[in-house]
């Protein structure tokens, strides 16, 4: 909103000290909660071993499912609607919203738990192991957890950004660990350890809560009052769900999408093939905790560039986060590429029988990281839908090819039909956003970062692979000397790099003559 768009006719507050300060707490945030993710994978994968921790990741995947469909966008609806209240003056409209989003979402996560507790023993047929108590367990808590999640995105809504990320990133991730460190310690069978990975959900909503109950009173005693605006009434309920209901379809498709494989593989290969195929899927995700933390820092300039019209600004964006993409995730995979092995061996025994998979997906991720944040400008420029027929089209091509190629080729057919479906996603996006938004990569602006890791991480690592062979020895000396050296390289070519234009204050272009790309 313009400076002329604030309540009360008082000028706009400056964001790009609070956007550069948010970006940098949550990158923090985001790479804590990353170390604390990789340490529980590390946990179970030693102490529970291959089939143990299939079983684990078959639980927690069906809760994260689950969750996120009974949640079903209500959380992005507040984030939206509590926002525009905010800037309209209208904080006293905050409780019927979380109303509006609550009830609904209490009432089909209730059902969904019932109907899980009662279905426990027919599933724990299906999936042809015994996890009848952890599934038990963990139903209760699909509803504590689809409720956590309403509260988050309250809380993103009303301005807490950085105690939202501390409570997902630092707070539930440090308890699961915790709980399962107490539980696996004392031997605990599976209900203990679906219990003991659970339950921190429940004190962490409790927190959200408490510190949303604190926020919105501050907010109502702080706000001054406003004159009566034409249609400023909160929106109706089928006005939040119509906006909410889009993105929860949206989020149902990649929560799928990033489960659909580790179930596959679990029902057609059993539980140790599902553990040791669920540690890979774990150590790809760490990539992702760049794409996340670059979509919180340029989100609000490249929303504001596409909203004017401004499509030059938009393309630089683009392309300064696809080069940082590069540099960032791009030496990650090529070790995973080239040590895949010894990583896996950090996991226990056994887990390196997927380091073939794990080679085809690394080299999969380099091709969709380069590809840059196309997804985040769907997002931005409005065109949502565009993004949900997208992953509709991938969780198609998933479901599909696991049917088919994971009882024929086994972790391979599964890793086959993720990495097809990861390229249908990203190949189309990235075409509609070169075609219809007239965005696209500048080969020049991302050759430098490109030749700066594959030198270091492709041809250093595969010399160390020649010399040592795949042993974590050779893995060792790439870290400690390669990235000594990528280090050093980066400072030295910061600028040519343009990592000093990053570090820069955002620039949010003003409104021009120039058209809205889109509706939002």
């Amino acid at each position: 909103m313009s400076a002329a768009g604030q309540p009360g006719g008082g000028p706009a507050r400056p964001p790009g000290g609070t956007l550069a300060r948010t970006g940098t707490v949550s990158l923090l945030l985001v790479l804590s909660g990353s170390a604390l993710a990789f340490g529980t994978t590390l946990l179970v994968s030693n102490r529970l071993g291959a089939e143990g921790a299939g079983v684990f990741f078959q639980i927690s995947a069906s809760f994260a499912i689950l969750t996120t469909l009974c949640t079903f966008g209500a959380d992005t609806g507040l984030v939206r609607f509590l926002s525009a209240g905010r800037a309209l003056g209208r904080e006293h409209e905050a409780a019927s919203l979380l109303s509006t989003a609550l009830v609904p979402v209490a009432v089909a996560a209730t059902s969904v738990a019932v109907a899980l507790w009662v279905a426990a023993p027919a599933v724990a047929d299906l999936w042809g192991a015994d996890v009848e108590a952890g599934i038990r367990s963990a139903a209760p808590f699909i509803i504590i957890g689809s409720l956590m999640t309403v509260l988050f995105g309250a809380l993103r809504g009303s301005g807490e950004i950085i105690r939202f990320a501390a409570l997902q990133n630092l707070a539930l991730p440090l308890l699961r660990l915790a709980g399962l460190c107490a539980a696996i310690g004392i031997g605990a069978g599976i209900g203990a350890l679906s219990a003991a990975w659970s339950v921190p959900v429940l004190i962490v909503c409790l927190a959200a809560a408490l510190l949303l109950r604190r926020t919105l009173r501050i907010h109502r005693t702080s706000a001054e009052p406003q004159q009566p605006r034409t249609g400023s009434g909160a929106p109706s309920r089928r006005t939040f769900w119509s906006f909410s209901g889009a993105r929860g379809a949206s989020s149902g498709v990649e929560i799928l999408l990033e489960w659909v494989d580790v179930l596959a593989v679990a029902v057609f290969l059993g539980p140790a093939a599902a553990g040791v195929y669920g540690v890979v899927n774990r150590c790809i995700r760490l990539g992702s905790m760049l794409d996340h933390t670059a979509r919180i820092v340029s989100g609000p300039s490249l929303s504001a560039a596409l909203a004017v019209g401004d499509v030059a600004s938009a393309a630089r964006l683009f392309n300064s986060v696809t080069r940082l993409l590069i540099l960032g995730a791009w030496p990650l995979y090529l070790v995973y590429l080239l040590f895949g092995a010894p990583v896996l061996r950090i996991f226990g025994e056994g887990f390196d029988v997927a380091s073939g998979a794990f080679t085809v997906i690394a080299a999969t991720m380099l091709l969709v990281v380069s590809a840059g944040g196309v997804q985040s400008v769907l997002l931005m420029s409005g065109r949502s839908r565009w993004q949900l027929l997208n992953k509709i089209a991938a969780l198609a091509v998933a479901l599909i090819l696991n049917l088919f190629l994971v009882p024929a080729l086994g972790l391979y057919g599964a890793v086959i039909a993720w990495s097809s479906a990861a390229l249908v996603d990203t190949g189309l996006a990235a075409f509609q956003v070169r075609v219809f938004l007239g965005i696209g990569l500048r080969l020049n602006v991302v050759a430098l970062p490109a030749a700066l890791a594959f030198s270091v991480f492709g041809l250093g690592g595969w010399f160390l692979r020649w010399a040592t062979g795949p042993t974590f020895h050779g893995l060792l000396l790439l870290l400690v000397c390669g990235g000594t050296l990528y280090a050093v390289l980066l400072a030295a070519l910061r600028r040519p790099l343009g990592l000093a234009a990053l570090a820069a204050k955002p620039h949010l272009p003003q409104p021009s003559e120039g058209m809205p790309l889109g509706r939002r």
